[in-house]
């Protein structure tokens, strides 16, 4: 603490009322949840009024807020955005739960605007929906939120797990428990994300490498791709090479949810906590482990999407070469139904 003095008696003697500055706390917290911390050390009576009414502030600052809607603010205990994720887990109307959620909305703006959820595809005409443009984006914004929930809630399903199996596991058995729709959704979602991946990552190893002969040097560390220094530039340009590592991403998105793909996109931006190198790390781990698989080393799970897929196959009644066309069918479908202003 900072000091021991009332921060709630003046000088001359007059005393602030607890309840005046609980809504004045309120309002700070809800403008900056991150204030808290600084908030907590400005005396021991702040201390104590702020830690015995939290789960009261946190509730009245998150009720009803519009912003918190696909964060899976309903959950009782939730993964953290701290590194690594799985261990700082958060439990529900707690200041650090309060300032997770704020960061999953921001996580859910930026990927919902990124190149890598790009949904419309000009090349098979998808969506087919005859919609001005303005309004097919503002449809397929809010499906991408209904999507990033899902994730939110396949990541937040196995907090407190930190073995791969026992995470499968659990989030198998999640899978399994989602309607036909909701499987579409979240596969669909995965799919657009690695796509967007494949399409990004080869672009950028075409802008930045011309030269067929020359080794991968490493990339400015501003930007988001990241390779092995020991992979030649010839084979990262096969498509086969950059498929794995979409492969990966999508695996790692669905283990750790949006988070991740925000990591690996604008990480570099937090200059103190760098969560873009933790993303770059659980991607060569990926590589590292699907090699290891392939040589015969090593056993290895199913993907999730993978799993995804073939829960989706058994309650839809399709083969998996088919999934695609009643998957997108469902999804077009609730499209046409959303409700835009």
């Amino acid at each position: 603490m900072h000091g021991s003095w009332d921060l709630f008696r003046s000088d001359g003697g007059i005393e602030l009322v607890p309840e005046l500055s609980l809504l004045i706390i309120q309002q700070v917290v809800d403008e900056c949840p991150n204030a808290i911390r600084s908030l907590l050390l400005l005396s021991k009576s702040f201390h104590s009024l702020l830690t015995r009414f939290e789960k009261s502030i946190t509730h009245r600052v998150s009720y009803n807020d519009q912003r918190l809607a696909y964060t899976n603010n309903d959950a009782q205990i939730i993964l953290s955005s701290r590194l690594p994720p799985r261990d700082n887990p958060v439990r529900a109307h707690s200041y650090p739960w309060l300032s997770e959620l704020r960061c999953r909305s921001t996580t859910i703006d930026f990927l919902a605007t990124h190149d890598i959820t790009q949904m419309v595809d000009h090349t098979n005409d998808w969506p087919t929906m005859d919609v001005p443009k303005a309004e097919l984006q503002c449809r397929l914004n809010l499906f991408k939120r209904k999507a990033f929930l899902l994730l939110y809630r396949l990541a937040d399903c196995a907090v407190g797990l930190d073995r791969t199996g026992n995470i499968r596991a659990r989030q198998s058995l999640f899978l399994d428990n989602l309607s036909t729709h909701e499987l579409a959704t979240l596969g669909i979602m995965v799919e657009v994300i690695g796509q967007g991946y494949f399409t990004l990552t080869k672009a950028l190893l075409s802008s930045e490498h011309r030269n067929n002969d020359v080794l991968f040097a490493p990339i400015a560390e501003s930007s988001y791709f990241y390779s092995p220094t020991s992979v030649p530039y010839n084979d990262t340009m096969n498509d086969n090479w950059i498929r794995e590592c979409m492969c990966v991403f999508e695996d790692l998105t669905q283990r750790h949810g949006p988070y991740f793909a925000w990591a690996y996109l604008a990480g570099s931006d937090d200059i103190m906590r760098r969560p873009d190198l933790w993303a770059r790390s659980e991607l060569k781990q990926g590589l590292d482990d699907m090699n290891a698989f392939e040589l015969g080393y090593t056993m290895s799970f199913a993907s999730l999407q993978s799993v995804v897929w073939r829960i989706f196959c058994k309650k839809a009644n399709c083969s998996l070469q088919d999934s695609w066309t009643p998957a997108k069918a469902i999804i077009e479908a609730e499209l046409a139904q959303y409700k835009i202003d």
